[in-house]
């Protein structure tokens, strides 16, 4: 509720606020109205309430998945935020990236409009598992191959959303915090718009290899080829992010590979 929220933020006179709040692709699927109830009407109503009040700075949860659909056509070099696309035939992919991508164009406006400091961070797909509900697709991922693994059992993976060919840019959940601090942080924000990745192609074969990096007694059944990219994106990927615009304004680079995000993980999975 808009009048809710704005009375929020005069009571405590927030500074800053980082919006990470949003439905995943997963509950969007089930219910679509989400995406356009959630993720865009929830960022409008932050963003006004910012403005009301004066916000210091603005920092919006956006995703890569913004750009996939440019993955169909082949690409010279590492994906910059000002990547190049077809407004029609390469629009986003899904409800939830649509939804992303319309919250950039609002969060940029206020920008421009109302003068408003803002950081639109580009989170590639995050690893990271918590205690409470998480059906994200990396996260699932994670569960599959340490989970089963706990039982003493093969890993099979079956699912398609957790196959993918080629590669895939992941972040580590604990950096996706530390770039929210260093958005926060920065004198200045001249690019606005930051991809937040590892800027490393990561394979099926290279989260296999970690996971029995963990669990040496791990066994995994070699799955169906897919032709598909990370979480049944049409198209799968050659090359990773530039991450350079998040080094050179925010002060932020990636540290954890993904031995340590798995092995962060571990505690939260139930054999």
């Amino acid at each position: 509720d808009r009048q809710a929220m704005l009375a929020l933020f005069r009571r405590y006179r927030f500074d800053a606020v980082v919006h990470t709040a949003a439905a995943l692709s997963l509950s969007i699927r089930a219910r679509p109205a989400l995406a356009a109830d959630v993720n865009l009407g929830g960022t409008v109503n932050l963003l006004e309430a910012a403005r009301e009040t004066g916000l210091r700075r603005f920092i919006f949860a956006s995703s890569t998945t913004v750009c996939y659909p440019i993955f169909h056509r082949p690409q010279s070099g590492p994906i910059k935020e000002d990547f190049a696309f077809h407004s029609v035939s390469e629009r986003p992919g899904s409800l939830y990236a649509a939804s992303k991508l319309g919250g950039e164009f609002f969060v940029q406006h206020y920008a421009d409009q109302f003068r408003m400091s803002v950081a639109i961070l580009r989170y590639s797909a995050v690893l990271g598992l918590w205690a409470g509900p998480n059906n994200s697709v990396p996260g699932r991922l994670m569960k599959a191959l340490l989970g089963e693994a706990a039982r003493g059992e093969p890993v099979r993976l079956t699912d398609p959303l957790l196959l993918w060919a080629q590669g895939e840019d992941f972040i580590d959940a604990r950096d996706v915090a530390r770039a929210n601090v260093a958005a926060l942080d920065a004198p200045s924000l001249p690019g606005r718009v930051y991809t937040i990745a590892s800027g490393r192609m990561a394979t099926v074969t290279d989260f296999v290899a970690a996971a029995q990096g963990l669990r040496p007694d791990l066994s995994f059944e070699p799955p169906v080829p897919v032709t598909t990219g990370f979480a049944g994106f049409a198209y799968p990927r050659s090359v990773p992010f530039d991450v350079s615009r998040a080094r050179d304004e925010l002060g932020f680079e990636a540290m954890h590979d993904l031995i340590s995000s798995l092995r962060a993980a571990m505690p939260f999975v139930q054999p």
